[in-house]
């Protein structure tokens, strides 16, 4: 009975252990590049950019194989397979991500761990906790598994591995290589990015203050503050301010994302996401420099044929504007508008360089990474 209950609870905390590294690693292999990119930030926190200058794609290598390490962990966690190796290459997985999440939480060198792609987002405490309670959930399986012979010459254990392992693979390289076949981020296709001209209202800013004499805090829009100051002639008086807000109903619905003319300071995004009489193609180049030769050509086709009938067609990337006339005479693009955005920005976009991203009715209608866009 005692063995019964044990093996029980083995499986419990089994189901739950391996069910969150199957999940974490999937939402990562979902996005490989996404991942690329944190772990590029956390190699440039600690100290390692002297191991991407080196190996320029090191941090795509880490990626991949974190997405299905993770993932195979999980897998023989949960099916019970290669027990005690698996433990204690949970263990070791554990060790490191526990002390770097507590390292992160103390510091918050790095905002988001990124655990769990952009399909769920923690705080680093938040982060640090989950890992604190998938430790517990670790000594509780060292606890109550029985242990059974290995069996690594099992054929049935092989072929389950390495089939899950093969499947994880593919399906990582095949979202490397085109857009992520499941979007978490902003730019999803169906996202509405900005209001409709008709849509579109004033910015309102938002001051609160606190009553003297009560205590009360009561928040005011400069409507109404007007208002209540014309109503009581001492307000300041009576009334202290505390805080303010500003909202803004035209924002565009992907933080950090602006476009600038050249030698231009002023930010276009609105007005050209807002535009219904026709499409936007946006061809997003992150950087100028690293573009697929084959890419952007397949894109100029492409887009081409689009602006001949009568969409409108532009060029976005992060790179200096020095770069822009030879790009655009490279690819005879002089007919299209450059515009600059941020980095971030446009990484949160697209994960292909170049893609091109379509906005219909302020919506994104589709995107394409440069290996998929339509002859």
């Amino acid at each position: 009975m005692k063995n019964q209950i044990k093996n029980i609870v083995n499986h419990v905390l089994r189901f739950l252990f391996g069910g969150v590294f199957i999940f974490s690693g999937f939402v990562k292999a979902v996005d490989p590049m996404g991942t690329a990119y944190k772990i590029e930030e956390y190699m440039g926190v600690f100290g390692f950019d002297w191991l991407l200058s080196a190996i320029p794609s090191i941090h795509i290598i880490f990626s991949v194989l974190l997405c299905c390490v993770e993932f195979l962990i999980g897998v023989t966690v949960l099916l019970h397979i290669y027990n005690k190796v698996n433990k204690w290459v949970a263990t070791a997985f554990m060790l490191f991500f526990t002390i770097t999440t507590l390292i992160d939480a103390l510091t918050n060198n790095v905002s988001d761990c990124g655990c769990f792609g952009d399909a769920v987002k923690l705080t680093n405490w938040q982060t640090f906790f989950k890992n604190i309670i998938l430790d517990a959930l670790l000594v509780g399986i060292f606890v109550t598994d029985i242990e059974k012979p290995q069996q690594f010459k099992n054929p049935k254990n092989w072929i389950t591995l390495c089939l899950f392992a093969v499947l994880i693979l593919i399906f990582c390289i095949r979202n490397l290589m085109y857009e992520p076949c499941i979007d978490f981020r902003p730019w999803k296709i169906g996202n509405k990015m900005a209001p409709k001209p008709s849509e579109q209202a004033p910015a309102v800013t938002f001051a609160t203050y606190k009553n003297n004499a009560s205590g009360e805090e009561r928040e005011f829009s400069m409507e109404e503050l007007m208002q209540e100051s014309e109503k009581d002639t001492n307000f300041q008086q009576h009334w202290t301010f505390t805080s303010s807000r500003y909202t803004n109903p035209n924002e565009i619905k992907a933080e950090g994302f602006s476009l600038l003319a050249f030698e231009s300071n002023e930010d276009e995004s609105l007005q050209l996401l807002s535009d219904t009489t026709s499409s936007l193609y946006i061809l997003a180049a992150v950087d100028l420099n690293k573009a697929n030769d084959k890419g952007m050509k397949k894109a100029v086709a492409f887009l081409k044929d689009k602006a001949d009938k009568g969409e409108r067609v532009i060029v976005i990337t992060a790179s200096s504007s020095d770069y822009w006339y030879e790009f655009q005479e490279k690819y005879n693009l002089t007919n299209y508008m450059f515009y600059s955005c941020d980095d971030k920005a446009i990484e949160a976009m697209v994960r292909n360089n170049p893609a091109i991203v379509q906005i219909k009715d302020t919506k994104v209608e589709n995107k394409w990474g440069w290996r998929s866009i339509p002859k």
